[in-house]
């Protein structure tokens, strides 16, 4: 690896490495340390295109072996189609690990220099990166860096050889790429459709849009912000281009199925979103929303395959909606789904000041004959509770009355947490431990808005009951509190919220043991089935 010589090494590129030192010498000035490694990142890009230099966020940078494409590089900032920039935020010096990085940066990309700043200390600390002197060096860095695609698996590094070459392929344009393994998601906005790989533009004078209440720049700069989250998304079926007026999805997949059945589901967040806003937390809510609808169609025996989400509020804060939509991303990424595209929606008027609103659109595919609820259904049958992570989505009007008068960030002794980190933590998915075993369940129920009293019986056919046992499972002490700080009835608190289960299997007596042991986690037997008319009774 090449020795920093700074002042004795020139490069092609010294002036333009000055300039950049002085913008994040700026960055630093201005946020000091204690941030997350994006905000510095972000700053950055505002200032090197305030500068007038061409720079990119994410630059994406396609790794090929042969003739196939098997992941991505990303740098933090590719300026003037030369330079690579990366940045972090750690509050111990920079290692080699991240020397390495930049290395294989300069490899796939062919700049002579690449710039590392640490911003996670008092003072910044920053290195130029020249190019290895032999070529080889990078090559044992690669895999330590490399986003792989879905499926992939890399050969090992000492197969690979002259007969396996590795080339990258720098994508400058994303707008106007062509359409090969995978591209951007769409993304779009109701106030225009927006370049994200376009500078962002400060207009000079007030255009009567904005006067109208709908302002383009910050749409702009949201699209910018979210830049990062949905390239973490891409997958080989995801085909369309940013800016397309529609995702498009490669369903190709589907012709090795017997009988494929399309699953699809639309939900909202609920007025969780307006305690979320109150605290400031907003990347929670882009977990829930995608989580609720991945569990709205899994109780019918599918896999997810692509989301799109729909954000609304009266007035775009781009760092607000930029955390959303990453919250999106995450739990999208976690699932093994794509996150397809959707809808910003700037609408003053419609919304009060200072109100958003969170909705998403779910597709998923199942084998016709592996469609749930089944139609063995029988008295016998037991119910398997799983855990819920809190609330979920359900129930927050009420909630929120109940807690009107308490501080959201008190720690509340008995919970061992904030109110806060009670209330909103993620609703959580169901599909990573329940996938493997669908074929030894009869049906699923998610506990969500109805709680126990209106969900259960949506399964269940008109001639069978489901019995309860409220005593063989302890719910965490968030219900307690809510029942006593609001004087709500017991069964009132089993009609609205989910009391610690979010989701109840239904199996054969005879294989709930092994089905419990399959399930890589804490269950309870909760209940079973009995004659009945479609109800729920609720017993001791």
């Amino acid at each position: 690896m090449a020795k920093e010589k700074t002042g004795l090494v020139k490069t092609p590129l010294d002036e333009l490495t000055y300039k950049v030192n002085g913008l994040a010498m700026q960055v630093m000035r201005e946020l000091k340390s204690g941030h997350k490694e994006e905000f510095y990142q972000r700053r950055l890009v505002e200032l090197c295109r305030a500068a007038g230099l061409r720079t990119e966020m994410e630059q994406r940078v396609e790794v090929w072996i042969n003739d196939s494409m098997v992941g991505y590089l990303y740098l933090d900032l590719w300026i003037e189609n030369s330079l690579v920039v990366e940045c972090k935020a750690l509050s111990h010096d920079l290692t080699d690990h991240e020397l390495h990085q930049v290395l294989v940066y300069l490899a796939a990309t062919g700049s002579p220099v690449g710039m590392l700043y640490n911003f996670g200390q008092s003072t910044l600390e920053f290195k130029r990166i020249l190019r290895p002197i032999n070529m080889q060096d990078w090559q044992k860095y690669l895999y330590r860096v490399i986003w792989t695609l879905p499926g992939t698996t890399l050969p090992l590094e000492d197969a690979l050889s002259a007969s396996q070459p590795i080339r990258f392929s720098v994508i400058s344009d994303l707008a106007n790429q062509p359409s090969t393994l995978s591209s951007a998601p769409v993304r779009d906005s109701v106030t225009e459709s927006v370049d994200v790989s376009a500078p962002i533009r400060d207009s000079v004078t007030e255009s009567a849009y904005s006067m109208s209440g709908v302002d383009i720049n910050a749409g702009n700069r949201t699209v910018d912000l979210m830049k990062s989250a949905v390239k973490s998304m891409y997958t080989p079926s995801v085909l369309a281009g940013i800016g397309s007026f529609g995702g498009l999805f490669d369903a190709s997949v589907l012709k090795e199925m017997k009988s494929p059945v399309l699953v699809a589901s639309t939900d909202g967040v609920g007025t969780k979103v307006k305690l979320a806003a109150s605290t400031g937390r907003y990347r929670g809510i882009g977990h829930d929303i995608v989580n609720h609808c991945i569990n709205d169609i899994l109780v019918q025996g599918a896999r997810p395959l692509f989301f799109m989400d729909y954000f609304a509020t009266s007035k775009l804060n781009p760092e607000q909606t930029a955390e959303v939509v990453t919250g999106i991303a995450e739990a999208c990424k976690e699932a093994g789904m794509a996150l397809l595209g959707g809808e910003t929606a700037e609408m003053p008027g419609v919304y009060q000041p200072n109100e958003f609103d969170l909705a998403g659109t779910i597709i998923g595919v199942v084998e016709r004959e592996d469609v749930l609820p089944r139609r063995n259904l029988q008295a016998g049958d037991v119910l398997i509770g799983l855990t819920s992570s809190g609330p979920h989505t359900n129930g927050y009007s009420l909630i929120r009355k109940v807690f009107l008068d308490m501080p959201l960030e008190s720690v509340i002794p008995e919970l061992g947490c904030s109110l806060a980190d009670a209330l909103l933590a993620p609703h959580r998915s169901y599909f990573s431990v329940l996938h493997s075993v669908l074929s030894n369940i009869k049906a699923l129920a998610h506990i969500t808005g109805g709680g126990f009293i209106e969900n259960i019986p949506r399964i269940l056919p008109d001639d069978l009951d489901a019995k309860i046992k409220i005593d063989s499972w302890t719910p965490p002490p968030l219900w307690k509190l809510i029942q006593s700080e609001g004087h709500i009835a017991a069964d009132e608190m089993y009609r609205v919220f989910n009391m610690g289960i979010g989701m109840i299997a239904i199996v054969d007596k005879t294989k709930s043991a092994e089905i419990q042991k399959l399930i890589p986690e804490q269950t309870f037997i909760i209940g079973e089935l009995v004659s009945g008319e479609k109800k729920v009774r609720l017993i001791t």
